[in-house]
């Protein structure tokens, strides 16, 4: 009998000893190791990427840019929801010829240990011409706003909305009605563990096995398939202790892709493991909400109406489609009767890194601006 029962844990004991074995504890014969050249602007054209410094340092295998990796041209990091009502895009596993967020990867340096690799990372010399960038929902609706997207006709991703009853008629009946702003600011998951991805493909078997400190392995195993045009029976992807992810690893990354290309171009063990600066420039955020709302109540504390308009900031890339937006909206009437709502959010992209997943998803943001009406 399970119901009532005490569940023991069997994880806790090697845990606790020491004798967890996470992505950075693995280790393969012959693997080498990966770093990534990240832009600095938000917004940049990238005019040369100079090279022949990192390639002449001692144990560098390889300085690649997406050139080198022509299976990557046409790759995009599939989001993990699907939007089909959204606009479509592409999120680049190497970024070609313009860069749309800071941090964004734009070469990969390949070497034989990682302080070489650290060594070889600072021997890339890269030329940008800086962009206008946009920074805020704000700015990137703005008529004359640059875009993230050249395909687009400007930044609106897409418009969530949901409603039930009647709004006005339920203000009509409130006697008192309370109206306010209120933003909830992009917060940063910091796992204690980065993120890290450590391929390695078998010649003989056919077979790339994969290990990464992620939440989402079949996600990762897609889009490894659907980029590199493999079988997703050809690819095995481990997930060892995770360090913490709270929905920052809740979905794919180029990395996930990129390792993994890497691995079968030179035909040996590669890892890659995230730096904490690393991860604050790359991993995705959450949260960037901006709220105008208001609730109409009667003098007895009966809510007879709410209503919210609001931004998301979704950074450059949707990768979680309209499910945080979503998510907001339909939980901002928290455990109340409220006959009559509103909410409407805009989904809207803008020049910082992408946003996706953190603790809540969606329902912090409702809580705040519920609790502070009330």
């Amino acid at each position: 009998m399970l119901v009532g029962a005490s569940i023991k844990r069997k994880e806790d004991a090697r845990l606790v000893a020491g004798r967890g074995r996470y992505l950075d504890d693995i280790a393969l014969p012959g693997m080498l190791h990966q770093g990534l050249v990240r832009s600095p602007h938000a917004h940049a054209r990238i005019l040369e990427i100079h090279r022949d410094g990192a390639r002449r340092a001692d144990g560098v295998v390889a300085v690649w840019t997406v050139e080198d990796l022509p299976e990557l041209a046409a790759a995009s990091v599939p989001p993990l929801v699907p939007e089909p009502r959204g606009r479509p895009y592409r999120h680049p596993v190497l970024a070609a010829e313009r860069v749309r967020h800071a941090g964004e990867a734009i070469a990969v340096v390949v070497a034989e240990d990682p302080y070489r690799l650290a060594d070889a990372l600072e021997r890339v010399g890269v030329e940008y011409e800086p962009l206008p960038a946009v920074a805020t929902p704000g700015a990137a609706v703005a008529p004359s706003a640059p875009r993230v997207h050249d395909e687009w006709p400007d930044n609106l991703a897409a418009v969530s909305a949901g409603e039930t009853g009647s709004l006005g008629a339920g203000f009509d009946r409130a006697e008192l009605v309370v109206e306010g702003r209120f933003a909830y600011a992009r917060v940063a998951g910091m796992p204690i563990e980065p993120r890290g991805v450590l391929a390695s493909p078998d010649a003989t078997t056919g077979v790339l096995t994969v290990w990464a400190s992620t939440q989402v392995p079949f996600a990762v195993r897609s889009g490894i398939a659907d980029a590199l045009g493999l079988p997703e029976e050809r690819i095995r992807v481990i997930v060892p202790e995770v360090g913490g992810g709270f929905g920052v690893k809740g979905h794919a990354y180029p990395e996930d892709i990129l390792v993994p290309a890497v691995a079968r171009r030179l035909g040996r063990p590669v890892k890659w493991t995230e730096t904490r600066r690393e991860h604050f420039l790359a991993s995705a955020a959450d949260r960037d909400q901006a709220h105008e709302a208001r609730i109409g109540v009667k003098r007895d504390g009966t809510i007879v109406a709410l209503e919210t308009s609001f931004t998301r900031d979704h950074g450059a890339f949707t990768t979680l489609g309209e499910a945080i937006t979503q998510n907001t909206i339909n939980h901002l009437p928290g455990p109340y009767r409220i006959p009559h709502y509103r909410g409407a959010g805009r989904n809207i992209v803008t020049h910082k890194t992408f946003a996706a997943a953190y603790r809540g998803a969606g329902r912090p943001e409702a809580a705040l601006v519920l609790d502070r009406l009330l």
